[in-house]
């Protein structure tokens, strides 16, 4: 039944060609397509939700009217217990006429357009400060009626211009405290991107998912194709050899004790401990991984592809195929190899999986990483019940498992096409 509902995507491997492609294509294109860059996080977009934009800059305590001794910024403290001049008169922003107030926001930082509609002044909020007197013990506290009329930034400083509706006077509704959400735009990689627009949410320190997706899948196939071509190659052919001239006589079946002898040496070296040992006189470098993976991955191809050509050396489209001529190099590619397609492919998948935390560095952007990162938070949010990074878990655990069978589908159609046995049915 499941060989049935598998069938289309083993006879043609449009759909599982059409994965690896595109698996192919963004992991080639990742810094061009990838809306952030995935190894700067904003602190501020920490726990938000798939689809929301940056956090909130708060301005607290700002003062629309600045008296001298705040001007010269002489102590709270120092100006509260010093006597009031009663002739001095309140200095007052007249109904009508219009303010500036400005801040620092710092040069990697820009303002979020929430709405989408190229204004910002709708995006400047009172906070619940402002509401609640800025926590200080006053009888009355009133909040400032003003209209914000324009929001802008220059160099380092932000800039909200706005009109008064209402008569603001020193000391008694002069004080506000506003919340605007901003960005750090040296984390947006495309200037037409909409700022803040997270489409997976963000990661624990605030790393945009998605485009750490886009550039995970990127180690993940190299790591892939590289350990998995050059160990196919080395192996496959090793244990071809072994398998044709195993118990052959006139000494040619030293070939394969050789062989053997060497894949014994080699599979009792612990890799884990190479690795570090690299790791820490080399560096972190894909490089050095690929050829750890490399030198230690082969033997399983030896063993699993010299067990079957002990099997197929005796059928009879073998032994039809020495009768003719055929030399041994054109018998192992033509009739052996293609009825190894499959296992190849296998065991490939087997054993890069298998090292996938030693291969890739913690800091690196990879499936396996992301994984890991999101198991340690699985259960974050217990206690209000909303697991926010949950779904980090399921979806590059998703495309494992989609690049695996994508893999194994090709592998079973390159198997049919070419292994002579299944050839004949057709």
């Amino acid at each position: 039944m499941m060989r049935a509902i598998l069938s289309p995507f083993v006879r043609f491997p449009i759909l599982s060609g059409g994965v690896l492609i595109t698996l192919i294509f963004l992991g080639i294109f990742a810094p061009i397509i990838a809306p952030y860059d995935p190894y700067i996080g904003d602190i501020r977009a920490r726990l938000q939700k798939p689809g929301v934009v940056s956090s909130i800059m708060n301005q607290n305590n700002y003062d629309l009217i600045q008296s001298q001794d705040e001007a010269d910024q002489i102590p709270e403290w120092i100006r509260a217990y010093t006597p009031e001049d009663k002739n001095d008169s309140k200095i007052t922003i007249n109904k009508g006429e219009k303010g500036i107030i400005e801040f620092y926001m710092g040069p990697a930082t820009s303002f979020v357009d929430k709405n989408r509609n190229r204004s910002h002044t709708d995006d400047v909020t009172f906070d619940i400060f402002t509401e609640n007197c800025l926590g200080q013990s006053k009888n009355h506290c009133p909040k400032p009626n003003i209209q914000f009329t324009k929001v802008y930034k220059k160099e380092s400083v932000g800039y909200i211009e706005y009109v008064a509706n209402e008569d603001i006077v020193d000391d008694l509704n002069d004080m506000i405290s506003i919340d605007i959400n901003v960005i750090r735009e040296d984390t947006k990689k495309w200037t037409w991107w909409p700022s803040g627009l997270y489409l997976l949410g963000t990661d624990q320190i605030g790393r945009d998912y998605f485009s750490r997706l886009i550039y995970g899948g990127r180690w993940n196939l190299t790591l892939m194709l590289l350990t998995g071509v050059v160990g196919s190659i080395v192996g496959a052919s090793l244990g071809m050899l072994t398998g044709w001239y195993a118990f052959r006589p006139n000494g040619r079946w030293i070939i394969d004790e050789i062989i053997l002898r060497i894949v014994d040496i080699t599979s009792v070296v612990p890799i884990l401990l190479i690795a570090i040992m690299a790791t820490l006189v080399l560096g972190n470098s894909i490089w050095i991984f690929v050829i750890i993976l490399t030198l230690f991955t082969w033997q399983n191809f030896v063993r699993i592809i010299r067990a079957k050509t002990l099997s197929l050396r005796t059928l009879e489209y073998i032994n039809m195929a020495k009768i003719s001529g055929a030399s041994t190099f054109r018998i192992l590619r033509k009739h052996i190899l293609p009825s190894h397609l499959n296992d190849i492919m296998i065991i490939t998948l087997e054993a890069v999986m298998c090292f996938f935390e030693i291969a890739i560095p913690r800091h690196w952007t990879a499936w396996g990483n992301m994984m890991k990162l999101a198991s340690e938070y699985w259960n974050y949010g217990e206690f209000s019940g909303t697991y926010p990074y949950r779904y980090q878990m399921m979806i590059p655990s998703g495309l494992v498992i989609i690049t695996v069978l994508s893999l194994n589908f090709l592998g079973d159609w390159a198997r049919d096409k070419l292994d002579p046995k299944l050839r004949e049915f057709e």
